[in-house]
């Protein structure tokens, strides 16, 4: 894990100097060449991040600070609390000193110095801060005569010598690197690497590494020597990390940061197809999410088919990696770990969008691929309020997970998500009952329960007799009783359009859970709806079902369903209903003005 990060900050050149990190200021503080202020630079908020030099986690005591860069109460010595802000004087002392020995090297940072230790200088400064209603925590830099402080290349060995002030000395020898296998001095603590504030993480940002518990101090090792790794080398690995959460969508209450070994166009980024990115280049409303499935798919076989043939010289072969991240403690939990070889991540994606693949509710053609997200939000609870996406993070935290891992993998959906679909899909049909609180579509539901229903067919090694549209072949009792149901439903809003709520909103839950206890009653039911009905039309219904009670035959209609089973009531309601509504049927059945 750590060295495939290394790597990919290596490939990408985002391995920053020791002692630097990408860093945001909000707004630099402009000076004269004689250290007079002249004006205060707002930043855009989508300027990009300059490398600065960083103290790590020694700016988070009470005597050092980053140089620089760094807060602006900090820097401006602004004391609004003095119990809570009794370290400020003593930091922005330190935030001082850095520029007062490094004027030899850096001219520059004497002018920066001088005008700080103005009282006057120091009060407009103050003062333009606070006109830019800009606060005490928001990060700001310097630069002066027009040249940005931090980008000066005179200082970098002083920093070197610097930074050795606020590091514990060490007497250990150099020791082999984990990440590179060089020799070298370990770090004592990691720097921290921020963007997973919106997934539990804290606001001064996660370590990756950390050792300041008792189980991570095996055979009394304490600190980096349970881990020995360079500043070198984990500077890099945070820059891989950094740019790679915020890039990373949020699912499930993680950031799923994944990466490949290779070079992976946006077209091939297999995973992001995935999640649901629109990954296409040009106008966005031209194309739509089947087409996107479709033109990266093929830009995958391309990949593959070059990867094949030896035209990738020196790649032999791409691998992919997953690495879902959330926050805890001010440490980073790495929720999974997977990784594969490009084509197998190909095959499997492929196959998952086919697993979901389902006739459109109108019989007019087939669905196209839903996000993750989007099937997700069928797997919560009944109820439970509008904060959709809050709700998803507390609820499928586990679940959301194992259906990525099922989905990459190509390996069975948990039981869990089917019945959570199941068990929200009867409350949407109740829900239906009241014209007010009309659940939508329910498409996504049935995708996902034909997913969940193929890949347990599967594995047992029975035949996947679960199709994409209404498959007559289907002798299972429990699917035959969804097509009964589906058919009752529509005669009688052929027969009765005005009521608003039918035979499945009042019967569905309980004909999914028993059949036997139901059908009865709604054959009993159909025939008042069947004479209200054109003749040619009623004729035609009469012998649809016909048809499927002579399928059942001397079967019984079940009185309990199982899960699987009533997964398969389910897709036998929905593909018939769209079998009935599509344009073959629509002229067999209506053609006289029905």
């Amino acid at each position: 894990m750590l060295e495939e990060l290394y790597r990919y900050a290596v490939d990408h050149e985002l391995a920053a100097r020791p002692g630097f990190k990408p860093k945001r200021p909000k707004a630099y503080f402009h000076l004269s060449a004689a250290g007079k202020f002249l004006d205060l630079e707002v930043r855009e908020k989508d300027a990009e991040a300059v490398n600065a030099p960083d103290a790590g986690a020694a700016a988070n005591g009470t005597r050092y600070c980053n140089p620089l860069i760094e807060k602006a109460g900090i820097v401006l010595c602004i004391v609004n609390d003095e119990k809570k802000d009794k370290n400020i004087p003593v930091k922005h002392a330190f935030f001082l000193s850095f520029f007062e020995e490094g004027r030899t090297v850096e001219p520059l940072f004497g002018i920066a110095a001088d005008a700080l230790r103005n009282p006057a200088t120091l009060e407009e400064m103050q003062n333009a801060l606070a006109d830019r209603n800009l606060k005490s925590d928001d990060l700001v830099g310097f630069a002066v005569d027009g040249q940005y402080l931090e980008k000066s290349e005179h200082y970098y060995e002083y920093w070197n010598q610097f930074r050795k002030k606020m590091q514990p000395v060490s007497e250990k020898k150099a020791e082999r690197c984990l990440i590179t296998g060089e020799l070298s001095q370990p770090m004592a603590t990691v720097p921290k690497v921020s963007g997973l504030m919106s997934v539990g993480g804290h606001t001064s940002g996660d370590a990756f590494l950390c050792f300041d518990k008792d189980a991570f101090r095996s055979y009394g090792l304490k600190q980096s020597a349970n881990a020995v790794v360079s500043e070198a080398a984990m500077t890099a690995v945070n820059a891989a990390l950094g740019e790679l959460i915020q890039k990373a969508e949020v699912l499930a209450d993680a950031k799923m940061v994944h990466w490949y070994s290779g070079q992976v166009s946006k077209q091939e980024d297999l995973f992001s197809v995935l999640l649901g990115g629109n990954l296409m280049e040009g106008n966005e409303d031209e194309l739509s999410e089947k087409e996107t499935e479709q033109e990266a798919l093929a830009a995958a076989q391309t990949l593959i088919t070059s990867i094949r043939e030896g035209k990738l010289a020196g790649k032999p072969d791409v691998r992919y990696y997953i690495m879902p991240l959330s926050g805890a403690g001010g440490r980073m939990m790495v929720r999974g770990w997977y990784e594969g070889s490009y084509e197998e991540l190909y095959n499997n994606v492929s196959l998952w969008f086919a697993d979901l693949r389902l006739v459109l509710p109108s019989g007019r053609g087939m669905t196209r691929p839903p996000k993750l997200k989007a099937l997700c939000l069928r797997m919560l609870k009944p109820g439970g309020g509008s904060k959709v996406w809050e709700r998803m993070d507390h609820e499928l935290s586990n679940l959301g997970q194992r259906v990525i891992y099922a989905a990459v993998q190509g390996s069975p959906l948990p039981d869990e998500a089917a019945h959570r679909v199941l068990q929200r899909l009867r409350a949407d049909f109740l829900a239906d009952s009241d014209k007010k609180r009309r659940s939508g579509d329910k498409t996504l539901a049935y995708q996902l329960l034909k997913a969940w229903l193929r890949r347990k067919q599967r594995k047992e090694g029975g035949e996947e007799i679960m199709k994409e549209e209404l498959n007559r072949q289907n002798r299972g009792a429990a699917y035959l009783c969804g097509r009964l149901m589906a058919v009752y439903s529509v005669i009688q809003e052929k027969a009765m359009p005005e009521v608003n709520v039918g035979v499945a909103e009042r019967y569905y839950a309980a004909a999914m859970a028993g059949p036997g206890l139901v059908i009865g009653k709604l054959s009993q039911l159909s025939q008042y709806h069947l004479a209200k009905l054109d003749r040619g039309l009623a004729v035609w219904f009469e012998k649809l079902l016909t048809e499927i009670y002579q399928s059942i035959g001397e079967e019984k209609i079940p009185t309990v369903l199982t899960m699987m089973q009533q997964t398969e009531f389910a897709l036998g309601y929905y593909q018939q209903k769209a079998d009935i509504y599509s344009k073959k049927e629509e002229q067999r059945g209506d053609r006289d003005g029905n």
